[in-house]
């Protein structure tokens, strides 16, 4: 996949980036609160975009899932919208065709209107950006998964904090090349291969040799790829990752005002039916 051109990085909104807040808060908060570490896997659905270029509509609905379902301990697992995801963010960028979409645009998608829930408008199997009948019972049901803020993240340590303090998910795009298509990425090579959007939801367990913790990722090429479907990423690759002129990262949280929450398993519903 090291050609993989599903995420646009020539078509960012840079200038809507440099409008978005910085990490100053998020870094003041850096040892208020007890870092959360741990092993996603078992908490959150892996999906497949499949021969679609909808990689940043995965990206942008595995993020609110993990805040709307995972952080806030729903019962039950529910999906919300790959498509509406993919289709309502390229409508925003003025993308046409199956090209893929920005980051930026699926944060204006997420901060002005939400993600509907998928039942209500469900992932084709082929390119249709046709929006549903149903399309105002789609704009009601998103009103309830919208974005309350969202960060540029342009630092490990704002990346560190932001997941660390279960403020939310990063929403990114990246160059994809072969450093980062494994399941344990330890150091990142601007060089090569096309764009690709994957999110990042949860600090690992590991470390590195200055015990810095590791991110967990979560791609969108079923669970055949990686760690059933997840990779981790070094402190070291992020940093480099983060030097790169194609590399957006923007973290989503459903707090206006974001500070450290309780952040637990226990409260993440350990017994999620997935």
């Amino acid at each position: 996949m090291s050609d993989f051109t599903g995420y646009p990085i020539e078509l960012e909104d840079k200038a809507f980036i440099a409008t978005l807040p910085r990490e100053i808060e998020i870094l003041a908060m850096r040892g208020t609160y007890n870092e959360v570490r741990l092993d996603p896997r078992a908490l959150a659905i892996v999906e497949n975009q499949k021969k679609q270029g909808s990689c940043a509509g995965h990206s942008l609905s595995s993020v609110l899932e993990w805040i709307y379902v995972v952080i806030q301990g729903k019962p039950e697992w529910f999906a919300l919208s790959r498509a509406m995801g993919y289709y309502e963010a390229q409508r925003i960028s003025g993308i046409r065709g199956d090209k893929g979409s920005t980051i930026t645009g699926g944060v204006k998608l997420a901060k002005t209107v939400g993600l509907c829930r998928e039942e209500l408008w469900q992932y084709p199997s082929q390119y249709n950006p046709t929006r549903p009948q149903n399309y105002q019972a789609v704009l009601e049901d998103a009103e309830n998964y919208i974005v309350g803020s969202e960060t540029a993240i342009t630092s490990y340590e704002g990346y560190r904090t932001f997941l660390g303090a279960g403020l939310g998910g990063i929403h990114q795009g990246i160059g994809w090349n072969s450093s980062v298509d494994r399941s344990l990425v330890e150091t990142y090579s601007n060089s090569g291969g096309g764009g690709h959007s994957i999110c990042a939801l949860c600090l690992s367990k590991r470390l590195d040799s200055k015990g810095e913790p590791y991110a967990w990722i979560l791609n969108s090429w079923s669970n055949t790829w990686g760690q059933n479907g997840w990779a981790e990423w070094s402190p070291t690759a992020i940093r480099q990752m983060l030097k790169s002129r194609s590399t957006t990262f923007i973290g989503l949280s459903d707090m206006p005002n974001m500070k450290p929450r309780e952040y637990t398993l226990e409260n993440m519903q350990k017994d999620l039916r997935i």
